[in-house]
């Protein structure tokens, strides 16, 4: 038998996985749409939404779920909060981007960079003495955080959304 606290947490990775769905569909009928009538950051939009939205879901979801065991599961609130601040920035970026309301962008980049953070934690293991296999696991795991952050920051001043820009 499952605990409500597990099936919770179990509520909130199909959430996520379905989430990377939608937005890889997402990207797709963007393509098309630019394909056939093409308008200004079409393919900015269908990258941005398949690459944060939907590939880069998939691999923090899934990598924080190879990095933990029971009973090191983050909490089903952890996971909640990952899941709507990632998609909430996700969406509020790729909209606020298009309408050029760069405080928006900034707004959505936070929400980013602290569902990263989250993300951090959640993957972390107290008193674990990792592995090989897990310990490279782990530094993947950091390496994509890392780079996922540092594209966060560099979108955003692409953008032209910094404050000061």
């Amino acid at each position: 038998m499952h605990s409500r606290q597990s099936v919770s947490r179990d509520r909130a990775q199909g959430a996520a996985s379905a989430s990377s769905a939608a937005f890889v569909i997402g990207a797709a009928v963007v393509g098309a749409a630019s394909v056939a009538s093409p308008f200004e950051r079409g393919w900015w939009l269908t990258a941005y939404l398949f690459l944060v939205g939907g590939l880069a879901q998939l691999l923090l979801v899934r990598g924080q779920e190879a990095l933990t065991s029971s009973p090191h599961h983050p909490s089903a609130l952890l996971v909640w909060a990952q899941w709507g601040l990632w998609n909430l920035g996700t969406a509020v970026v790729a909209v606020a981007d298009m309408a050029q309301v760069m405080a928006a962008v900034d707004a959505g980049s936070i929400a980013l960079l602290i569902a990263l953070v989250l993300y951090h934690r959640g993957a972390r293991r107290p008193g674990a003495k990792p592995g090989r296999h897990a310990s490279a696991l782990g530094c993947g795991y950091t390496a994509l955080l890392v780079v996922l952050g540092s594209s966060v920051l560099l979108g955003t001043f692409l953008a032209g959304a910094l404050p000061g820009q």
